[in-house]
């Protein structure tokens, strides 16, 4: 996808539409570091976040809207997913978030839509209409019902302390890979940390990577102080056996 098309597609789709956001936030390619988006955010975007590499879940709410809205149509295999698809999005936008009691539709228009399902429910329309679309229309609607898309985790999390003391870390893969392919790269150099993201040396080039995607690399380097090639940690403190070094 070019970068004329990302553009495109921001301003007719996005800007038109609901007017120039406070902040916009992007992926962390190259696409949208080209000098037409920085110039384009620049006129339009107030604010622009670029998220870390290997981590989805700062795009977590689009994702889950794209598996709710996956099972919506697989649910509905009776119909093209191209004809059933402007009601289930009709479906979704109105379903009412619970830990803030609105909707989608009245965040962005200040006012909730008027639903076809509460039409066909009522009885106010022709139930037995001539048109085989309408049919088809009329029994899809009413097989539709809103759902909740928010999501809020609730399973611990536990961060070896190691990752803020050793000058090397280990980077997971953001795809799946054959049986026999390494689980990590090699080794790359911390240049800078913070509490969720890493800046490393990859390739030759600075990329801020998240923790969740990281194990801290154990090390040995020479001992210059003595003449003999022993080795020791790159570090005074060693890693404990639950802290399961990557070998």
């Amino acid at each position: 996808m070019t970068m004329k098309t990302i553009a495109g597609t921001l301003i007719h789709g996005r800007i038109s539409r609901f007017g120039c956001p406070v902040t916009i936030t992007t992926d962390p390619f190259t696409n949208f570091q080209s000098n037409l988006f920085r110039e384009l955010t620049r006129m339009l975007v107030y604010n622009k976040n670029r998220r870390a590499a290997y981590h989805t879940q700062a795009n977590g709410i689009i994702v889950r809207l794209h598996c709710y809205l996956k099972s919506a149509l697989k649910a509905r295999n009776q119909f093209k997913w191209t004809e059933i698809l402007p009601t289930v999005l009709l479906a979704l936008r109105s379903a009412l978030k619970e830990d803030i009691m609105v909707t989608c539709s009245l965040l962005a228009y200040g006012t909730t839509l008027r639903l076809t399902y509460d039409l066909v429910a009522s009885g106010s329309i022709d139930q037995n209409p001539n048109s085989t679309y309408v049919t088809n229309l009329i029994q899809a609607i009413r097989s539709l019902n809103p759902v909740s898309t928010a999501h809020h985790s609730s399973s611990k999390t536990c961060v070896n302390l190691s990752l803020k003391i050793y000058s090397h870390i280990f980077l997971g893969p953001d795809k799946v890979n054959s049986p026999l392919a390494p689980s990590y790269t090699v080794p790359h150099l911390v240049i800078s940390r913070t509490d969720k993201n890493f800046t490393i040396d990859l390739n030759g080039k600075q990329n801020t990577v998240a923790i969740d995607h990281i194990k801290f690399a154990y090390l040995l380097v020479k001992d210059t102080n003595t003449n003999n090639s022993e080795y020791r940690p790159s570090v005074e403190q060693s890693p404990t056996a639950s802290s399961n070094p990557v070998k």
